[in-house]
């Protein structure tokens, strides 16, 4: 655990109205893995940038993270009672306050990054334009309008892949860009390739998980398989995922080595992923 952005998280929620939604904020941002700010912080020790430059761009990220896992699980989308490995913020709040707790993280992100002191205004709208397109129809939310419209039956390899280059990996392809943007300087078709990859090993990996682990190893519901939802599984066999995942983390080495940073913080990260 980052002891250091976790403070900075709390600090953020301790300036919050105090109301209900902010309790539910606070409840719904405790026990994340912090990956994707993980990822950004790896990458910018690589630049050489000093980590806490880019703790508000991590927090509005994570902030975005979590407003996606709460609307993920309520009743009308995938109806988990589980996240994070305590009851989804709709069974201990009300789907009514998840709902708009959902929105007032989202629509807070944006405000982190606009009053940020940490970076200069280019710098500020370069962060908001990609949280803003990755995280929505260029991203994420087309991913999610692919998910819900398809099922086990009607899935395909090509379908497969474009629901994980955007539902996961729009967040990741953020995580990535995120480090550049404050460097000012780097390669963007460089950064948002690394977030694709890392976001199809990531899901392919949930995938996996769904069949071999138990909800409370992962901390939430498995409920791909009682929706019926289109996954990797839907496509390849056991053996074949776990083939395949080997061969993505081989692709990503390969896409490391051409980089323009010490990768060597990133990579440990990545071990970490692949052994978890």
């Amino acid at each position: 655990m980052n002891e250091a952005f976790e403070r900075h998280i709390q600090e953020y929620l301790d300036r919050q109205r105090p109301c209900l939604i902010t309790d539910a904020m606070r409840y719904a941002l405790e026990g994340g893995k912090r990956f994707r700010p993980r990822i950004i912080f790896a990458i910018a020790k690589g630049m050489g940038l000093d980590e806490k430059q880019t703790y508000d761009a991590a927090l509005a990220l994570e902030l975005i993270q979590t407003y996606s896992l709460i609307h993920d699980d309520l009743p009308a989308m995938d109806n988990d009672d589980m996240r994070r490995g305590k009851p989804s913020l709709h069974k201990a709040f009300r789907e009514d306050i998840a709902i708009l707790t959902g929105d007032q993280l989202l629509t807070d992100a944006f405000k982190v990054i606009s009053q940020s002191k940490d970076y200069d205004p280019e710098v500020k709208v370069n962060i908001i334009s990609a949280l803003s397109s990755y995280a929505g129809f260029d991203g994420m939310i087309y991913g999610q309008l692919l998910d819900v419209t398809c099922d086990d039956e009607k899935i395909d390899k090509e379908l497969l892949e474009e629901i994980q280059d955007n539902k996961t990996g729009g967040l990741f392809k953020i995580s990535c860009l995120i480090p550049m943007y404050i460097r000012e300087e780097g390669n963007e078709d460089y950064y948002i390739s690394l977030g694709s990859m890392i976001g199809h090993i990531f899901q392919n990996q949930d995938d996996l998980f769904d069949l071999i682990k138990t909800e409370e190893e992962m901390g939430k519901n498995l409920s791909d398989a009682k929706n019926k939802k289109g996954t990797a599984l839907s496509i390849y066999s056991l053996e074949e995922l776990k083939q395949l995942i080997d061969n993505e983390f081989k692709q990503l080495d390969e896409h490391l080595a051409q980089a323009s940073f010490d990768t060597s913080y990133l990579k440990e990260l990545l071990k970490a992923l692949k052994e978890r």
